[in-house]
């Protein structure tokens, strides 16, 4: 990976990351809102946003003295050939967020202007191609580049979300009424933990670890607010992504703004997701390093939207992707936790160990994907339960074992 000219501080560091949370993860506070009341979906959204803060600053902390990328912090805990699978399995999904990006922020541009400029039959297409290909240039300017784009697009997003506040009918304070769902702050949780996981990514390159920790602060209360103020938002009923307005809206003071804002956002997530998999691929393809690697990355992910659009068997490889991912997240945690309980013996298996907690969740989670396709965070949940019990077993084992052999050493020297 090439080195970068300067370090950056907290603000380069939370742009990067509140900028490119992508549509899908934007709306969770409209789709709790419809499920819950709005005292409940905004506590949820509090809630699960500060548990990722704790695992955020878990991860940053094991990593800040090695100045490692996510491929490298899984490497360290679970070996490096579970390191590679799992960078393989980052490349992919990466790919497939490219596409899923580029499939939102059209579908929603297209319905904002089919009020004034209908689009013709295969336009959408050849739009999203463009802006996939002019992304894939972009990514050449590598970390850079990013670092400045989202500093300077931050202050335009917050804006557009104070303007869609100020302008929107609905009240925060009608009939509201505080509380918590499980299921809200696990959603919100799972929707944002991949990235989480790959925080290693951008923060090696943080001023200091108070600049890291300041930045996990300002991510916390941002994110909170973006996801949160899509309650103000209107959506179709077609697509819970897709923004739209209840009557024809206004051409300066509507479309305008949210094209903007839509164009920021699949330029710079994707931004993320090239400069994120180039972190994963360069670790068993080591001459696409740097500029090359970048462009051919965002080339992929341009090809893949022109010719593999969204369907039913895309969507499961979506699912089982995310998957995996969120439980290395519950294994990485753990794995943090058994380090820092377990300081009275060698643990000579710890990275077989953690792999195969992995693995053992991967596998129920795919199971449970193949029978029941399409079916909620189900499948994810008992991904990462069985993922836990596994650990659990062999860490009771362990400490058994390590305990009789003390004793059996003692009552020998003894005699």
């Amino acid at each position: 990976m090439p080195q970068i000219e300067s370090k950056q501080n907290f603000y380069h560091l939370f742009c990067i990351q509140c900028i490119s949370i992508g549509i899908p993860a934007l709306v969770i506070g409209k789709e709790l809102f419809t499920l819950f009341d709005t005292g409940t979906a905004i506590c949820s959204i509090v809630v699960g946003n500060l548990i990722l803060w704790l695992i955020g600053l878990a991860i940053v902390t094991m990593v800040y003295h090695e100045n490692s990328n996510a491929i490298k912090n899984i490497g360290g805990y679970l070996g490096q050939t579970t390191a590679i699978l799992f960078a393989l399995v980052l490349t992919l999904a990466f790919l497939d967020w490219y596409v899923i990006m580029i499939n939102k922020s059209i579908t929603s541009l297209e319905t904002i202007y089919q009020y004034s400029y209908p689009w013709g039959k295969g336009s959408a297409i050849k739009i999203g191609a463009t802006i996939g290909f002019l992304t894939a240039l972009l990514a050449i300017g590598g970390i850079n580049l990013l670092k400045w784009l989202t500093s300077l697009s931050f202050p335009i997003v917050l804006l557009y979300h104070l303007y869609i506040i100020s302008s929107s009918d609905f009240s925060l304070f009608h009939n509201l009424k505080w509380g918590l769902s499980s299921y809200g702050v696990i959603t919100t949780v799972l929707l944002l933990l991949p990235g989480a996981i790959n925080l290693p990514t951008f923060f090696r390159h943080s001023r200091s670890r108070a600049h890291s920790f300041l930045a996990l602060t300002c991510m916390v209360l941002f994110i909170s607010f973006f996801e949160c103020s899509s309650m103000w938002m209107s959506f179709s009923p077609e697509s819970k992504f897709i923004l739209n307005g209840k009557t024809i809206p206004s051409f300066l003071t509507y479309v305008i703004p949210t094209t903007l804002f839509l164009l920021i956002t699949v330029v710079t997530t994707n931004l993320v997701n090239i400069y994120l998999a180039s972190a994963c691929y360069e670790t068993f393809i080591k001459r696409f390093e740097g500029t090359k690697g970048y462009a051919i990355m965002g080339l992929l992910g341009t090809a893949m939207y022109t010719f593999v659009q969204i369907s039913g068997p895309v969507k499961f490889i979506e699912n089982l992707l995310n998957d995996y991912i969120a439980v290395l997240g519950v294994v990485l945690v753990i794995a943090v936790l058994s380090r820092i309980i377990v300081r009275h013996r060698p643990r000579r298996f710890e990275k077989i160990i953690n792999s195969a907690s992995w693995l053992i969740g991967c596998a129920v989670a795919t199971v449970l994907q193949v029978k029941t396709p399409l079916k909620g965070i189900g499948p994810l949940l008992m991904g990462m339960g069985s993922c836990v019990l596994f650990f659990l077993i062999v860490f009771f084992v362990e400490e058994t074992v390590w305990s009789v052999q003390k004793l059996r050493k003692g009552d020998a020297s003894s005699t």
